[in-house]
């Protein structure tokens, strides 16, 4: 049972299938579900407009209808809806005011809530923070999640209008999952391929005396591209194309373009346009997946060409050049999707064709072809003295302690420059949070079901809570919840994605020790059997010889033995004939 509220305020109740809640660290809430259009539905039905708010009883949060759509079943009609959480009104506001120099975080949230229902509470205490080009000029929420959540450095989560702000989100030891007790497996994947061990950055532009010539800057957009530069545009078959898919998905419409490994091949994905990572996050239907935002208002999404975080190498704030690669494929297609509306309200707006979504394959290809126009005009004779790249007055480098613990290699990972930072300390911190000295390990639970498993561990499942995995070995390890996909209302198996566990150097460490003391405990058995394998075959020598000569033995005895007989024979045969002999005739002498 879910419950319904129009913009008019009216309001019922009504029944619901299929409710779905994702939650995710870092991005809006969303739902799902969908119902039939019976008689006691047709009210909630009618009500399924613009603007209207679904609310869930079991966690009485609220959210907001993105798209609706109606399937006729024949006498009855099924609707599929998909909401986001109420607090998504944030982007309703856009910022056109700008704070300058030093702020606190009350101040730029105070701005971002201004004139709207939000609400929030600071559960810490955070430092000012030093804007050096101002903050304001863009949507609330963008603000929010994109700018001060890494600028102040917190986490959060909503509850309807409100937003709770912490450094940290969630709790330890709140649950424990053990292998074959409540979930049926555990499993996990390392990849080694993103390590980097040194990194070394700069802060602090040294101010140069300006000239009154006019430089140009380079915008995070420019020019176009193909993901797949080897191959170039390709080709691609109908189901592959944006628009009309030839009736595979609903609606038959293809909000993108795939391009398949077969007639695309390769496995680095090149940036298609410019542009500042804006979100790095894993959805249902997308996969893992990262949103470049250009500054012609582009908004690129590169989806399900990834089956691991790890095979995505950019990171959120990072601003990528066309050509790039931000990741590394490892499916049979990439999807790339460009609209220039908000990213998640275009998502709600997957399978309908009303200009949400752009047509890639024209883009690109109109991209690149004034590219190749522009770079063909003549360019005016007039020079000016080429700019003197940038001077910085700190420097900094970071070695992982890896490389002397754990004898890991020196492997370099991209430098940083950062314009905000003034002091050595920051930035070597800075160096220190960027390193990636660790595999990206993700876990996952083959089953799972908290709500109705039989056996009863109080686990408090929440995103950004802190809990154990325990395999079949009797192994502990500490994870965190990053996303969270519960069905409410039905019986249904729950799903877990947990964050990428960094491992402290010391587990490296026991693990080469444990890898050494095995492999001298097989060196030792191995040497015992040959040794006992070398015995065998002396004792067996030892036996043959032995049989040898018994064997001899008693073919010598046979031998005498034989002679006896053959002895024996002779002298009964000579008995015989000589007894016939003295014996004569049978006849009487006559006297």
């Amino acid at each position: 049972m879910l419950f319904v509220q129009n913009v008019n305020g009216d309001q019922t109740a009504f029944k619901a299938d299929n409710v779905q809640i994702t939650d995710t660290l870092g991005q809006y809430p969303t739902l799902s579900f969908t119902f039939v259009e019976t008689p006691e539905n047709e009210v909630a039905a009618q009500m399924m407009i613009p603007f209207t708010i679904i609310e869930v009883p079991e966690n009485k949060q609220r959210y907001r209808i993105v798209t609706n759509n109606p399937v006729s079943l024949g006498r009855y009609k099924q609707y599929s809806v998909t909401a986001i959480h109420i607090a998504k009104d944030l982007h309703n506001k856009y910022v056109d005011e700008r704070l300058e120099n030093t702020q606190s975080l009350k101040a730029c949230l105070d701005l971002l809530i201004k004139d709207t229902q939000i609400k929030y509470v600071l559960h810490d205490n955070f430092d000012n923070y030093a804007f050096s080009e101002g903050f304001g000029g863009g949507y609330a929420d963008d603000l929010l999640m994109q700018n001060l959540a890494s600028d102040f450095g917190f986490e959060f989560y909503f509850d309807n209008y409100t937003i709770h702000i912490q450094k940290k989100l969630g709790t330890k030891e709140s649950f424990l999952f053990i292998d074959n007790a409540n979930v049926s497996k555990i499993s996990y994947n390392e990849d080694y391929s993103t390590i980097t061990t040194y990194i070394k950055g700069q802060a602090k532009p040294i101010v140069q005396e300006t000239s009154d010539e006019t430089s140009s800057g380079s915008s995070s957009g420019g020019s176009w591209g193909w993901p797949f530069p080897s191959v170039g545009e390709g080709s691609f078959m109908q189901a592959q194309r944006f628009g009309y898919d030839g009736g595979f998905r609903p609606n038959s419409f293809h909000d993108g373009l795939d391009f398949g490994s077969v007639d695309h091949p390769g496995s680095e994905v090149h940036a298609v346009h410019g542009g500042k990572v804006i979100i790095k996050s894993y959805m249902g239907g997308l996969g893992n997946y990262v949103v470049i935002h250009s500054d012609d208002g582009y908004n690129i999404v590169y989806q399900e060409a990834f089956s691991s975080m790890s095979n995505i190498r950019v990171n959120v704030g990072d601003v990528v050049k066309t050509g790039d690669i931000i990741g590394y494929r490892n499916t049979d297609h990439l999807h790339i999707g460009i609209t220039k509306v908000d990213f998640n309200t275009a998502v709600g707006k997957s399978f309908t064709n009303d200009g949400t979504w752009l047509n890639p394959q024209e883009i690109i290809r109109n991209g690149i072809a004034n590219n190749n126009s522009e770079s063909s005009v003549d360019q005016p004779t007039e020079t000016v003295e080429e700019d003197k790249p940038t001077e910085y007055e700190i420097h900094s480098a970071y070695l992982s302690p890896l490389v002397e613990k754990a004898h890991w290699p020196k492997v370099e990972a991209e430098p940083i420059t950062d314009d905000n930072i003034t002091d050595e300390n920051t930035l070597t911190n800075k160096l220190k949070a960027s390193i990636h000295d660790y595999p990206d390990i993700e876990y996952t639970l083959d089953y799972a079901n908290f709500k109705y498993n039989s056996v009863k561990f109080n686990n408090d499942i929440k995103v950004g809570n802190y809990g154990w995995l325990r395999d079949r070995f009797g192994i502990d390890v500490e994870v965190r919840i990053n996303s969270y996909t519960w069905y409410p209302q039905n019986k249904q198996a729950d799903t877990v994605t947990f964050g990428n566990k960094r491992f402290d150097p010391v587990e490296w460490q026991v693990r080469n020790q444990k890898a050494f003391e095995r492999n001298k405990k097989l060196g030792e058995t191995l040497r015992n059997q040959i040794v006992k394998a070398q015995g065998n075959m002396m004792s067996q020598d030892k036996w043959n010889s032995k049989f040898n000569e018994i064997n001899n033995s008693f073919i010598n005895s046979n031998k005498e033995i034989l002679k006896q007989f053959e002895d024996i024979n002779t002298r009964l045969d000579s008995i015989e004939k000589t007894g016939k002999e003295e014996g004569g005739s049978n006849g009487t002498s006559e006297s």
